[in-house]
């Protein structure tokens, strides 16, 4: 296949590289398990350094459009998956790998309003929530699995709530990074956000727990805890949930008081001592993420509700997929003490011990933590560029800037959220509607929500561009200085 690099553009060698390979796997152009050239060939014959072609290969490997198997090179993964028609969610659900990338050929087709075929070469998904892919640490990654897979015992299954040094390393992650003492919890590995889900739910409120769970909050999280049991709205306002307004006869209550989705909301230190009060004195449980999802150091920390309430009455789930890649199946929950031996007992699928081992020397190595610290910076330049180019509508609040990779543009009641997202559809920008984040039967917001942390520079500018044009189409303007 041909592969033309313009050094001229704005676009990084390494961007464009990516693209075009992504795109010939995505028309079939290289099939399934197709072995790739190594790094060293394809800058060979493309004139290019290197460190141009690992970078290129980096982002597919993330994206999962490509496998390395030791011994034997790189190859082309499995066809792709068609990405859900929805809004994806983040922090506590399960999210299924979606290979739709921005500006690039890695999806499957949409539709225009009109109903013609979209090519997802030129769709910009920003509905799902995915890590960015620069600077994946491939080498780091490939040695973590190869001396993985040169420690795992064949027919050798790994202990039913994880290995002891996976467990031991994620507990000292978070100790480091979040300062969490875990003296009255276990960490149990899963294999999923979901599995992790619903054994805390079954262990604490049986075969149809209540649960309140935050609103708005992603919608595949809603419809995740509604597989499990009765879930019942938690208002939120500008700053969290309201403790106040936990339905009564609540076994558990999902929130997420660091960055709360999709508003970005950050929940004050007495609604986190609220939350443990009611927690302690009703018999629930809090449940939270492991990971706060803030990716900034810009602000001070605050203690989560698990650090500031009673042990047995707090619980988290996490995984690394949006720190590495969401390919990885490898989840985790922080469970009191008083339900781990319940939950060892339901635990039905468990990562591979390969991944486990793998996982474990990622943690122990550092790998994962500068991989988080390197996102924290990308992610700033990114929000910086969102809140210029949005930050300054009149009648126009843009929620969430400042913390994560995701934002949230309120719009003023003379322009339908719905009319919005039609538009950016027609240019080929998918967001989601904020209304679909509200609990059904409620007061939806009027705005959408967007995630851009998995674009790159040319693709971010060009989304920006198209959501500013789709405002001025509704005779929206920015505010100019005087």
């Amino acid at each position: 296949m041909p592969i033309r690099l313009e050094r001229d553009l704005p676009e990084p060698l390494q961007d464009q590289l990516a693209a075009q390979l992504r795109g010939a796997i995505m028309r079939g152009q290289l099939a399934a398990h197709t072995r790739m050239p190594s790094t060293r060939t394809l800058a060979g014959v493309l004139g290019i350094s290197r460190g141009v072609a690992l970078a290129a290969y980096e982002r597919l490997l993330a994206e999962g459009h490509i496998a390395g198997h030791r011994g034997s090179g790189t190859y082309v993964s499995g066809p792709p998956v068609r990405p859900a028609a929805g809004p994806h969610a983040s922090g506590l659900a399960d999210r299924s790998p979606s290979r739709t990338h921005a500006s690039s050929p890695s999806g499957t087709d949409a539709s225009d309003p009109a109903g013609r075929a979209v090519s997802a070469e030129m769709l910009i998904d920003l509905r799902s929530v995915r890590p960015s892919t620069e600077g994946f640490p491939l080498a780091a990654w490939q040695e973590a699995w190869g001396r993985a897979d040169r420690r795992a015992m064949p027919f050798t299954d790994p202990p039913t709530a994880g290995l002891p040094a996976l467990r031991a390393a994620i507990a000292a992650y978070l100790r480091d990074t979040r300062g969490l003492a875990l003296d009255g919890h276990e960490v149990i590995v899963t294999a999923g956000q979901g599995d992790a889900l619903e054994l805390i739910m079954r262990a604490q409120g049986g075969p149809d727990p209540v649960i309140a769970l935050e609103d708005p909050a992603p919608p595949q999280l809603r419809t995740a805890l509604g597989r499990l049991g009765t879930v019942l709205p938690l208002p939120a306002d500008g700053v969290g949930a309201r403790p106040d307004l936990i339905p009564a006869g609540c076994d558990v209550a999902v929130v997420r008081p660091d960055r709360g989705s999709p508003l970005g909301t950050r929940m004050p230190i007495e609604r986190r001592r609220a939350l443990a009060a009611w927690a302690r004195d009703s018999g629930g449980l809090v449940l939270e993420p492991a990971f706060d999802g803030l990716f900034t150091t810009e602000i001070g920390t605050r203690p989560s509700v698990l650090a500031i309430g009673d042990p047995w009455a707090t619980a988290m789930v996490g995984a690394f997929r949006d720190l590495l890649t969401p390919t990885l199946r490898l989840s985790f929950a922080l469970v009191p003490r008083r339900l781990a031996g319940e939950i060892k007992e339901r635990v039905w699928a468990r990562p591979s011990l390969t991944c486990q081992l793998a996982v474990t020397d990622l943690l122990t190595s550092g790998v994962v933590r500068r991989r988080a610290e390197r996102l924290s910076i990308l992610y700033a330049a990114k929000r910086s560029l969102v809140r210029q180019a949005l930050g300054a509508y009149p009648g126009v609040r843009l929620l969430g800037a400042h913390t994560g990779a995701a934002a949230t543009l309120l719009l003023p009641a003379a322009v339908p959220a719905e009319s919005v997202v039609r538009l950016l559809r027609a240019r080929r920008v998918l967001v989601a509607e904020l209304a679909a984040y509200h609990h059904l039967g409620g007061v939806a917001g009027n705005g959408i929500v967007f995630n851009y942390g998995h674009l790159d520079a040319v693709s971010l500018h060009r989304a920006l561009q198209a959501i500013t044009r789709a405002l001025a189409d509704h005779h929206l303007s920015r505010r100019t200085a005087a």
